[in-house]
């Protein structure tokens, strides 16, 4: 593993062509698997006061960006295992210089989701239940 890929510029910014394109091939598969138009999980939303505490963790150098997937009903609450629907998700870890996801402050004795900063971010808004202009 190369050490140096950890650090505050990792990935590049992509233009126009390169993203459509990538968004096009994702929509295209999602349709040859069966899907139809607004049945699958395009992009998810995450507000820039969340994303900015993952970065104000000590040692934080950039996010991971988890692909995950949860039973959710058909408002995107989550539920039981095996109950409504399995969508894709994605969550969001604070990442150190050593490429390690950063912890959830105190432990798991904190793990009650009250947003008290670190950890990791989920629950994004959903597109295509949420969708501006550009997606």
């Amino acid at each position: 593993m190369n050490e140096n890929v950890f650090h505050e510029n990792a990935g590049r910014f992509l233009n126009t062509k390169e993203t459509q394109s990538m968004k096009e091939a994702y929509r295209s598969s999602q349709l040859a698997r069966g899907h139809k138009e607004g049945d699958y999980t395009r992009s998810e939303f995450f507000g820039v006061n969340r994303i900015n505490e993952l970065f104000k963790q000590p040692g934080c150098v950039g996010i991971r960006v988890h692909y995950a997937n949860r039973w959710e009903d058909e408002t995107g609450k989550p539920t039981e295992a095996g109950k409504g629907k399995l969508n894709p998700r994605v969550l969001l870890t604070g990442v150190d210089a050593r490429g390690r996801d950063l912890p959830l402050p105190g432990g798991l004795k904190d793990d009650g989701g009250d947003g008290s900063g670190g950890g990791t971010v989920g629950d994004g808004y959903t597109c295509p239940q949420h969708c501006g202009n550009s997606n």
